[in-house]
């Protein structure tokens, strides 16, 4: 479903294309490779016809280049539907879609190339015709001549031209009632056709082509280009040894990143993953190995664990599964005082560092604790939830408690991720991150209190828990603590948590005797036991 054509030559100002369209295919000038340009025309029209482009797009120096593209090879489609012209959602649901191209011409004049009257010239070639009459039995010859040359399944170019214009006019009939056979065959063709599926298409890479260097950006300046770079990989691990593939050197460039002979890639990964599960990594900075990097605090564990990952096959799984199996990682977080004064940043992990969860896992936990948590694997994402839809920036409103899905369910946008795992330092999308920052903010605190998410989970806890008969204020809580914190409450904490009830009790004037069967009471233990520190710390 896409056309594209190799980059525009700046020689000529305009690229002419005689094309026709429907159901939303369309052509766009994709400039300096950006494939979410806005440019998008949609074609709307059966007959060819001629199309100007300027091959100058913005800037002279970026390279330009157009493709034709039916809907479902259009990236931009269903993102920003609104800002297609012709858009309906009939036309999106529909499985067809089409274009056609017949020419393709640069040209310096402002004005597109003229229409091409070659067809005609065959009524020309004999002295003029002396009457009308004449004239006519010259159409009318030339027209039989275009005719059997399409019954018999040779005709040309002109020959399709002069029907073209029969049918279009009227002077040729086009129905399908001409005969049984031709109606019965057209309506064959519709049955098949309505049983067609919509296309499916993911965007993806290809290697196309021979590949060309590209130019230093003057301080990042994409409009301040310098001289080309050779491609090649890192100077400082190879030497500068250059590509050599035929290509644009991607797949070599992946082979060497992965290579069993780089130890690099190894000891990053397996450094990112130490930082996950630890809290901080072996290298202190996750994203630079270099000069102005940390020493690793281990150094020769991380190798050890590098040749480790990479004998075990790159294994992830066998990766973690090794980590979390040791003693470092099983020991209690809590420090003997003696090496709290020797190592106080914990760097040779003494106690096992507390640690708060990431954003997405104290959602998660959230929604398991309250029983909403839906376990499906796969699907489509959800829409975060917000207070109204902005079109303009791609910007959907989801429920508020996304249904339930887990938080890696959720859309992520560069515009704007989710509002409430950004309050616990939910990473800005449009930023490689090595290292997620971690936060104590008052903002945090007062989301645990007053975001409609929370409280929402915390009225649904209490629903779960009101279905629950014949059990003691004791037992309930009992069970909550075990399903909120994973362990019982101390005598000292039932006490207290029971006279927190008896104290909501009174001021939702709800009498002893029906306090267990109270969603507003138990509404507001499960919200207190969620904005325990606990709750949302690993010891």
């Amino acid at each position: 479903g896409a056309l594209r054509s190799p980059y525009l030559s700046k020689e000529k100002k305009f690229l002419s294309l005689q094309v026709m369209g429907g159901m939303l295919a369309g052509r766009r000038a994709v400039v300096d490779n950006c494939m979410l340009g806005e440019g998008v025309e949609v074609f709307d029209n059966a007959d060819l016809n001629w199309q100007k482009i300027s091959t100058l797009q913005d800037k002279e120096r970026f390279h330009v280049y157009v493709e034709l593209v039916t809907k479902t090879s259009n990236p931009r489609l269903p993102d920003r539907p609104k800002r297609i012209k012709g858009f309906t959602e009939e036309k999106m649901a529909a499985p067809g879609s089409y274009f056609g191209i017949a020419r393709a011409m640069f040209h310096d004049v402002d004005d597109p190339p003229r229409k091409d009257l070659s067809h005609l010239l065959p009524l020309f070639r004999d002295p003029a015709p002396q009457d009308p009459g004449e004239a006519a039995r010259r159409y009318a010859q030339r027209s039989r001549q275009a005719m059997e040359a399409w019954s018999q399944g040779t005709p040309g170019e002109n020959d399709v031209r002069w029907i073209h214009w029969l049918v279009t006019n009227h002077l040729v009939d086009n129905s399908t009632d001409l005969t049984p056979e031709l109606s019965r065959l057209i309506s064959e063709y519709r049955a098949i056709e309505s049983r067609i599926s919509r296309p499916q298409t993911i965007n993806s890479l290809l290697d196309m082509g021979t590949g060309r260097d590209y130019s230093l950006l003057q301080n990042g300046d994409a409009e301040n280009p310098g001289d080309p770079v050779p491609r090649r990989y890192l100077t400082v691990l190879t030497g500068g040894r250059p590509l050599e593939s035929g290509g644009s050197g991607r797949r070599e460039l992946a082979e060497l990143i992965a290579s069993p002979q780089n130890p690099l890639t190894a000891r990053v990964m397996v450094n990112r993953v130490w930082n996950y599960l630890f809290g901080k990594g072996l290298v202190g900075t996750i994203n630079d190995f270099g000069n102005f990097g940390e020493r690793p605090s281990h150094g020769p564990l991380l190798d050890h664990l590098a040749q480790q990952f990479v004998a075990d096959g790159w294994s992830l799984k066998r990766l973690v599964r090794r980590l979390v199996l040791t003693q470092a990682f099983r020991q209690s977080s809590r420090p003997a005082e003696d090496a709290a004064r020797i190592d106080p940043e914990n760097r040779l992990l003494h106690h096992y560092p507390v640690r708060r969860l990431e954003a997405e896992a104290i959602r998660d936990s959230i929604l398991a604790t309250s029983g909403r948590l839906d376990p499906l694997r796969y699907g489509p994402s959800v829409e975060p939830y917000r207070l109204k839809t902005k079109e303009y920036r791609k910007l959907h409103a989801g429920p508020l408690d996304g249904h339930g899905r887990r938080s890696v369910y959720l859309r992520v946008t560069r515009m704007e991720g989710p509002r409430f795992l950004e309050l616990f330092d939910f990473p800005v999308p449009s930023v490689s991150r090595g290292r997620r920052d971690v936060t104590n903010v008052p903002s945090q605190a007062l989301a645990m209190l007053n975001d409609p998410f929370v409280i929402q989970q915390a009225g649904y806890w209490a629903d779960r828990l009101l279905e629950r008969q014949g059990e003691t204020v004791r037992e309930r809580l009992e069970r909550m603590f075990v399903r909120a914190l994973s362990r019982p409450p101390s005598p000292g904490e039932v006490n207290r948590f029971g006279a927190l009830t008896r104290k909501l009790g009174r001021l939702y004037r709800v009498p002893q005797e029906h306090i267990l069967a109270s969603k507003e009471i138990w509404k507001d233990v499960a919200h207190s036991l969620f904005n325990a520190k606990e709750f949302i710390y690993l010891r």
